[in-house]
């Protein structure tokens, strides 16, 4: 093999240090994404809702999935607002009925966020074309494809995750 010519790892993922291959699979993450932001927007109309309140949402929703605690702290560190502003987004959803606030077990003072089951429900109406689309697109997929596409997804969903934050 030339040095011209990076290698590739059997699981398709460049090894430190060596260049990506142009395959365009980057440039359709890229695109994803961007299809991903103009699906948030429309979802943010259907909703009623603005676009620091969605975003509070999808943060609880993604720490909720992760199985940690949300907190107003991790809202506006995440939205890059103020804890003033951060207050009125949450009072919002509070009083849309898409959000609840218990005493933070370990402190008593904190308050951790939930998302209600209205919220829940009604995120999860609007979505079902789209997850209906989505599943219509995998449903010929083997099992073994399948198994590459969650490796796939889940690794570039971790290296967003790290991406971004500043090193402690």
């Amino acid at each position: 093999m030339s040095p011209a010519q990076p290698s590739v790892e059997a699981d398709g993922i460049s090894p430190p240090g060596v260049l990506p291959v142009n395959n365009g699979v980057v440039d359709a993450f890229y695109l994803l994404q961007n299809a991903e932001a103009l699906y948030q927007s429309r979802l943010r109309d259907r909703l009623q809702l603005g676009a620091n309140e969605l975003g509070a949402m999808l943060v609880i929703s993604r720490l909720a999935t992760l199985g940690l605690d949300a907190r107003a702290l991790d809202i506006s560190r995440s939205l890059g607002v103020t804890s003033g502003a951060t207050s009125v987004i949450l009072g919002h959803l509070i009083a849309r009925g898409y959000l609840t606030r218990t005493a933070n077990p370990r402190d008593g003072r904190g308050k951790l966020l939930h998302l209600t089951e209205e919220a829940t429900t009604t995120v999860r109406h609007s979505l079902d074309d789209s997850q209906s689309d989505l599943s219509l697109l995998v449903s010929g997929l083997s099992t073994r494809e399948s198994k590459r596409v969650v490796v796939l997804l889940t690794a570039v969903t971790s290296s967003l995750d790290r991406s971004g934050h500043p090193e402690v």
